[in-house]
Formats: structure tokens, sequence, C-alpha cells
């Protein structure tokens, strides 16, 4: 059977804070597999659970209300009609828990989002979900596929899946840390702020958070607790030393969270000068107003973190500059990537390991091994060029400070970029021919593609 993986979907539940931005493209994508049956492997963070204002905790009630605002959005409805018409069709899904939808690890969240395929029992029977405790292994003309998040090999965003899955939930499990930044960070500067790009910066919450200083520092002051303002003081002012060895809670400051620790050491880590750092300080701290006898130090020091933080971004998605103006980024994966693919497939021996999680659509072949990320379906900010002037990254910042919400009519250097892809495995008389493809003007657009030999 023809398999179809696609992750980070990141489908809504229709508030202030959707990313999803396929809502026309992905049902139009799965009606188009109806004509054969097909295998649709959602790899994870096919949903959204963060983007409200709920507590962070896995509440049995609040989650059900939160997993039937998801499926009932008219943004993600759709797609999940859809879905159900494959697997009317003859087809089977699997839906992969990822560190946004951890939730889909409970089975009465499960029934809601079968119910929500609007099929009879026995078809929507057809759609798995299967939690990240191991990679999903397929075999698809014989060929030997493996299928994970990849959220494993991320320390801020790992899930504890034997907490999760206990019986004593309730007093064990423990959010990622960066579940813990998207709630009490971003979701916050994307509503009193409008900086709607913060969603855009994810999976680096620490990049996204480092821009926001730059955008607009004093937003920052209002949302971090006592314990992380003190520890970013410190840090900034003691670069190199680990926050947990040498920043002991004062009496008058909370503990900053493990998330908050990593935000911390990474801000410290930024080169910032003298007169910068005790700029920035003052801008973060309402009782020091002296920040503002030194506009040019405090603009710098916005330069700089502002472009630190986008830096982590564009590592991710290595942005090229380009003058077709329809693609930004390469498909080389970085040297952490391939090692990983490496690992698993020594491991598992697999002919191909396909990811998700970094957003960032991937491909190579190479050691007799492929490997490949689906992508997001969310949109993507476009950033200056890697080689761009100290000038050129202020205009960028400038802009970002006058439309935070990326308002399409006034977007001219932050701009925004679709790329919908996935990845497809088709059985042939050999084995099975493996690709990345993307989904534009109603087709599948290959952009790598590789034969796999079944058995080998």
């Amino acid at each position: 059977m023809r398999t179809l993986i696609l992750s980070d979907l990141h489908l809504g539940n229709g508030g202030p804070y959707d990313i999803f931005a396929g809502a026309a493209e992905l049902p139009a994508l799965l009606d188009s597999l109806t004509s054969a049956p097909t295998h649709v492997v959602l790899n994870g963070d096919s949903f959204d659970f963060l983007l409200n204002d709920d507590p962070l905790a896995v509440d049995p009630k609040r989650t059900l209300e939160q997993a039937r605002a998801l499926v009932n959005s008219a943004q993600t409805a759709p797609s999940l009609k859809a879905l159900g018409r494959v697997l009317a069709s003859g087809g089977r899904a699997t839906m992969v828990v990822g560190n946004h939808d951890l939730e889909l690890a409970l089975p009465d969240v499960q029934a809601v989002v079968r119910a929500a395929l609007a099929q009879p029992a026995s078809v929507a029977s057809r759609l798995e979900f299967r939690d990240g405790t191991a990679p999903l292994q397929l075999e698809v003309g014989g060929a030997r596929v493996l299928v994970t998040h990849g959220e494993h090999t991320d320390v801020t965003n790992r899930i504890d899946y034997d907490s999760l899955l206990s019986s004593e939930r309730d007093s064990r499990f423990r959010y990622p840390p960066g579940s813990v930044l998207v709630k009490s960070l971003l979701n916050p500067l994307k509503h009193q702020h409008r900086m709607r790009y913060m969603d855009l910066l994810k999976p680096d919450f620490q990049g996204a958070v480092m821009v926001a200083l730059g955008v607009k520092p004093d937003a920052l002051k209002v949302l971090l607790t006592s314990g992380t303002l003190t520890l970013l003081r410190r840090l900034i002012q003691n670069k190199g030393i680990a926050p947990a060895f040498a920043f002991p809670p004062t009496d008058d400051a909370q503990a900053a969270t493990e998330a908050e620790s990593h935000l911390a050491q990474a801000i410290a880590d930024v080169d910032l000068e003298d007169d910068e750092v005790n700029a920035l300080l003052s801008a973060l701290d309402p009782d020091q107003l002296n920040a503002f006898e030194s506009p040019s130090a405090l603009g710098r020091a916005r330069l700089k973190l502002c472009k630190a933080g986008f830096a982590l971004y564009a590592r991710l998605h290595r942005t090229v500059a380009g003058k077709t103006g329809t693609d930004y980024f390469a498909l080389e994966p970085g040297k952490d990537e391939l090692a990983e693919s490496e690992r698993l497939g020594k491991k598992f021996g697999p002919q191909a390991v396909v990811m998700g999680h970094t957003h960032a659509a991937r491909w190579h072949q190479g050691n007799g091994r492929v490997f490949a990320n689906t992508g997001t379906w969310i949109s993507l900010l476009r950033l200056p060029s890697p080689d761009a002037s100290d000038e050129d990254w202020g205009e960028y910042l400038a802009e970002l400070q006058t439309n935070p919400a990326l308002e399409p009519s006034r977007q001219k250097l932050a701009r925004l970029e679709h790329r919908f892809t996935c990845v497809e495995v088709a059985p042939n008389a050999s084995g099975a021919t493996l690709r990345l493809a993307q989904w534009k003007d109603q087709g599948l657009h290959t952009l790598g593609s590789a034969e796999l030999k079944a058995g080998s």
C-alpha cells in the first residue's frame, strides 16, 4: 500500500493563536489519495494543544474540551473529514504522538478524533494512534522505512512517556520545558504584544524569545518571573557559568524553572559589551532607567539579540538568498540530523529514516540510506540572507517592530512563505520509491527521490 507521511500540521482550535496554514491545501491533498488505498502517517504535532490560555496540565475534563475545540474548528474539521474519506476508500491512518499533541496518548482524546472523521465506527477504527516510546517501522514493497517525530533528540521538548502513560500521571507527569515556554512566554507575547512571528520560530523557543527581547525588550519584563529576571541579570553578567551551580535563587525571587534556565543561558551566550548589558538590563528592570541615556547601546544590544535568535532559526531552515521568491530553504540536513539518522539506521536497520519536529524539510542520500524530514504545514518566516549587513538586519528589525502581527499588506522584508511538504513511499516491482514532495497547484511535485530495493 502506498504510504504518505506528514508531520507538524499544528491543526488549531480556531482561536487567535492558530498557526496551521493549509486549510484549503490539506483536504485537497488527502482527497487526491482516495483513488487507491493509502496509508497516511501523521508523524507528530498533528494538533496543537498548546494554543490556548488553559493551565498547562493533563486534566481529563479540560483535555477533552480542548480536543473537541480542535476537531470542530472550521480550519481543522475539513481535513479530518478528508482523512475519513481516505479510510473509507480502503486506506488506513496512523497518528504518532508529538510534543504539541501528547494528549493523543489518552484513549478518550483518541475517541474524539475518530468521531471527527465522520465515518462509521468500522471505518474510523482504521485510524490507530502510537506514542513515541518506539519508532514506527514500516515495510512498503519489501523496503524498510523508519518513522519518528524527532522530539526524542530535543531536550527542551522530550516527552516523559513513563509518567504520561502511568496510572499516576496526575502526580508524576510534567510537560517538557518547551511547552512551558509556549504557554508562559510565546502565547502572551502574541496576545499582549501582537508578536505573531513568535510561533513561526518554533520549535526553537529560545531563539524566539531572544528575537522578542531584541524587538521589544520591555515586553518580556511583564512576562518573566522575578526568578527568571534575576537569573537573566546574573547570567548576562557572568557568562559561561552553569546557572544550576552558580546562581541559587535569592530570598526575594522565586526559582526559575528548567525551561527558563535554558532560555537564560541562551541569552547569556550572546556576545554583549558592558554598555549593551547595562542598557538591556535597564530596559528589563523598571527600577533602572539609565537605558534611555544610552540609546545606541540598547540599539546594539537589541540587534545582537535579534540576530542571535534568528541565527538559530536560520540554522534550522538553512535560509538561502534567492531571486525567484519561491525557494528559500536548502534541503541538505545538518550534521546533528545526519548523525541521528545514522544512529537509528545502525540500531534498527531501515533503508530510510523519516523525521519531523524541526519544521525544516530535508533530503539526503548517503551511506546506503536515505534521510528525509517532512517539513511543516505552518507559515515560515523569510529572513535576511546569511551575509546581510547590520543595516539590513536593522531594517528587518524595524519592520517587525512596526508590523508585529505580520499583516500581509505591510510585509516587505519580513515575509511569510508556505511550503507544504510530505514524504511519499510507493511500492514498485523491485521495492519502493521514496520521495520528498511539495503540494502545490493541486499536485505533488518531487523535491528528492530515491529507489529502495526490497529486502536490502
